[in-house]
């Protein structure tokens, strides 16, 4: 299991930033890898609630499963998916007040399939490509918020 943690400040309330975190509608607007959800569930978000969602990994895009599998407004929210060939992910996304602002914190957990096989790739390539896309999804959610009024 591979485990990709990062964290970014953003000037806007715990709240506010949960409510786009929480929103899936919204999630390809920054999300770098989500190119589109499908049967979300009603709002709000609820534990057991299910989606599907395509998402672009190495130039293709990979229908996904996904369960909501904590909800702790407005500070955390965790999904676990599973996709093709039996690769597993969770995610937590945490939202801790800093002072006026939040501070978001994002964290993967992922197997792929493959065994010894998929750790080599993910070693090599995945690993790597998915902290730059973490990195690259938080900044787009900071510009998000911060350009509202």
């Amino acid at each position: 299991m591979t485990q990709i943690e990062r964290q970014i400040d953003i000037d806007r309330s715990p709240q506010e930033v949960f409510d786009v975190l929480a929103d899936l509608d919204r999630l390809p607007d920054w999300a770098t890898t989500v190119v589109e959800n499908h049967d979300t569930p009603d709002k709000p978000l609820e534990v057991g609630q299910t989606f599907g969602q395509t998402i672009r990994l190495a130039g293709r895009n990979i229908r996904t499963e996904w369960e909501v599998i904590d909800v702790e407004r407005p500070r955390h929210l965790a999904y676990r998916a599973t996709g093709p060939a039996g690769a597993t992910l969770e995610m937590h996304q945490r939202v801790e007040p800093d002072g006026e602002a939040s501070r978001v914190e994002l964290e993967l957990d992922y197997e792929l399939p493959g065994g010894a096989l998929g750790d080599a790739v993910d070693r090599i390539y995945v690993e790597r490509r998915n902290e730059r896309e973490a990195e690259h999804s938080l900044h787009n959610l900071k510009d998000l918020l911060e350009s509202r009024s």
